[in-house]
C-alpha cells in the first residue's frame, strides 16, 4: 500500500487559485492513509504461507492438517488476504479448491517473497556468525506433494547441522539451475547427461492418463493409441514428461491432439477438473485431486509411459559439501516414495 508523497493539504491550489506556500502543521498519519489501510489488514507472511499451502494441496482441509492449524483459521487468513487485495484468489468447491488467474499471479510472487525472507534470515545469521552449511536441494512438484512433509520433519535431521533449503521446480528447470550453480544437488527426472554431474538412478515410475472424476471409463487401463482420442493439456515441450509422450507417439505413428500447452501444474490440473482436457502425469502430481475424486488416473498400457528418478550431484562431491549423510537422506526419500500409496514404482 503506497501513501502519497505529501499530505493532501500540502498539494494543489487554494480557492483563490494561488499555489499553497506552506504545509499544514499537523503531521501525516495513518488517519490520512488511503481507504482500507487499517491495522491488521496489510498482507503478512502467515497469509502467504497459508495461501501457498492451499494452492499446493488443492484442499483446505489437507492444507490445514499439513500446517497443523485449524481449518477455520486457515480459511480466515485466506479470506482476509482476498479482502485486502479485492480479488478472489481461490475458487472453493465441495471437494477442493482451484486457483484463479489472480491467485496464480500472487502464488508466483509469494514464492519469491518467502524465498527472499529465507535468504534475508540466512544473511543476518551469517553476519552474526551463526551461519551453517546450506544444502539447496531441488525437487519436482510431485515429490513435494507426496513426501514433502516427511522430508522436512523426518529426514532433515539426517543432515546434522546442515540447513536444508528445498527448491521445487520442473525437472528441466532443476537441470538448468544445477548447470548455473544454483543448487547443491537435485532429485529429478531429467534425461540431461551433463558430464559435470553424477547421475544415480533410484526409481522407475509409471505415468497415468488423468481424466475428470466423472469420466465414463473410470480408472480402466488405456492403450497409448487411445490417448489420441482425447483433447490433451501438456506442459512445455522441454519438459521431460512431454518429451516422453511425444517420442512414444512419434514411434507409434500416433498424432496427439494437444489442445493446451501450459507451464503450470496447477493450470494443467484445473483444465482436467473442468473437463476441458485430459493429461499425462505422475500420480503424485495429482494426489490431492485424486483423493478428492476430482481426477481419476487411468494406467497407460501398450506401451506404458515411464520416467526414471535420478539423483543429480556434482562430480566433486567433497567441494560441494556432499557427504554420505546426503546419500542416506536421498535414499530415505526414494524409499518413502516407493512406499507411497498410488504411484507404481520399481527400485533400480
Amino acid at each position: 500500500m503506497h501513501w502519497p508523497a505529501t499530505p493532501p493539504c500540502c498539494s494543489g491550489r487554494s480557492a483563490s487559485g494561488r499555489t499553497r506556500s506552506r504545509c499544514c502543521r499537523r503531521r501525516w498519519s495513518e488517519a490520512d492513509a488511503p481507504r482500507g489501510f487499517e491495522e491488521g489488514r496489510a498482507i503478512n507472511v502467515k497469509q502467504l504461507i497459508y495461501f501457498r499451502k492451499a494452492v499446493e494441496t488443492g484442499n483446505l482441509t489437507r492444507a490445514a492438517q499439513e500446517l497443523n492449524v485449524a481449518q477455520t483459521a486457515l480459511g480466515l487468513q485466506i479470506r482476509n488476504l482476498e479482502q485486502e487485495l479485492g480479488v478472489t484468489l481461490i475458487e472453493r468447491y465441495s471437494r477442493g479448491v482451484t486457483v484463479t488467474p489472480c491467485g496464480a499471479i500472487l502464488n508466483r510472487h509469494a514464492a519469491e517473497i518467502l524465498e527472499r525472507i529465507d535468504a534475508a534470515k540466512a544473511a543476518v545469521r551469517a553476519r552474526a556468525g551463526l551461519s551453517t552449511a546450506t544444502l539447496r536441494f531441488g525437487l519436482t512438484p510431485s515429490i513435494v506433494r507426496l513426501v514433502g512433509d516427511a522430508i522436512l520433519q523426518e529426514f532433515a535431521p539426517m543432515l546434522g547441522g546442515t540447513e536444508l533449503n528445498l527448491v521445487e521446480e520442473f525437472s528441466f528447470i532443476l537441470a538448468q539451475q544445477m548447470a548455473q550453480g544454483e543448487l547443491s544437488c537435485a532429485l529429478s527426472y531429467s534425461a540431461d547427461t551433463d558430464p559435470r554431474y553424477d547421475r544415480r538412478a533410484l526409481l522407475e515410475e509409471d505415468l497415468f492418463l488423468m481424466v475428470p472424476g466423472d469420466d465414463p471409463q473410470g480408472g480402466a487401463p488405456v492403450a497409448f493409441r487411445e490417448i489420441a482420442g482425447y483433447d490433451l493439456v501438456l506442459t512445455a515441450k522441454q519438459d521431460v514428461l512431454t518429451k516422453s509422450v511425444e517420442e512414444i507417439a512419434a514411434r507409434l505413428g500416433v498424432t496427439l491432439n494437444i489442445a493446451y500447452q501450459v507451464q503450470s501444474l496447477r493450470a494443467v490440473k484445473d483444465l482436467v477438473v473442468k473437463r476441458a482436457a485430459a493429461t499425462v502425469m505422475p500420480f503424485g502430481a495429482a494426489e490431492g485431486e485424486i483423493r478428492s475424486g476430482l481426477i481419476v488416473p487411468r494406467p497407460i498400457v501398450s506401451p506404458s509411459v515411464v520416467r526414471t528418478l535420478v539423483f543429480l550431484s556434482p562430480k566433486d562431491r567433497e567441494a560441494a559439501g556432499l557427504g554420505p549423510e546426503v546419500d542416506a537422506f536421498v535414499d530415505a526419500i526414494a524409499e518413502r516414495l516407493h512406499a507411497a500409496p498410488g504411484p507404481v514404482t520399481r527400485r533400480l
